[in-house]
């Protein structure tokens, strides 16, 4: 699983247009302190764009429901931001954007979530039709 954002950098790399993209895409699990994957790269060395990828990756993770477990509720959630924070491996001033429009943000997750749970029972049903 460690691996996605290694091969995600390798297949983008000789597509020149879609650097910035693959930069994004393949540092999220970076963190500020160094101790991300797969390079461990230190903030210097991050893009914006894949630091809010990094706070909006974790938010995401610890919000929706997973088929192991439930969401965490957002004092659970902002715990954990604002640790991940203060230990220098997020970036302070995008996790407190998203605690300033958290409200919004959860509600635009829900629906994404909702959205895709649909979609995908509906590839579903169509596979197990065809068979």
């Amino acid at each position: 699983m460690r691996h996605h954002t290694f091969y995600t950098y390798r297949i983008l790399e000789p597509i020149a247009p879609l650097q910035t993209i693959n930069a994004w895409a393949s540092f999220h699990h970076e963190r500020l302190d160094g101790s991300g994957y797969p390079f461990h790269l230190k903030e210097k060395d991050l893009p914006l764009g894949s630091q809010v990828m990094a706070v909006a990756d974790v938010f995401t993770a610890l919000t929706e429901d997973r088929p192991y477990r439930k969401g965490m509720r957002r004092s659970g959630a902002m715990k954990i931001l604002d640790d991940m924070r203060s230990s220098a491996a997020l970036n302070g001033d995008i996790v407190a954007m998203l605690r300033k429009h958290y409200d919004d943000l959860d509600a635009v997750r829900k629906h994404a979530q909702t959205d895709a749970r649909r979609k995908y029972k509906d590839v579903d049903a169509a596979r197990i039709a065809e068979h």
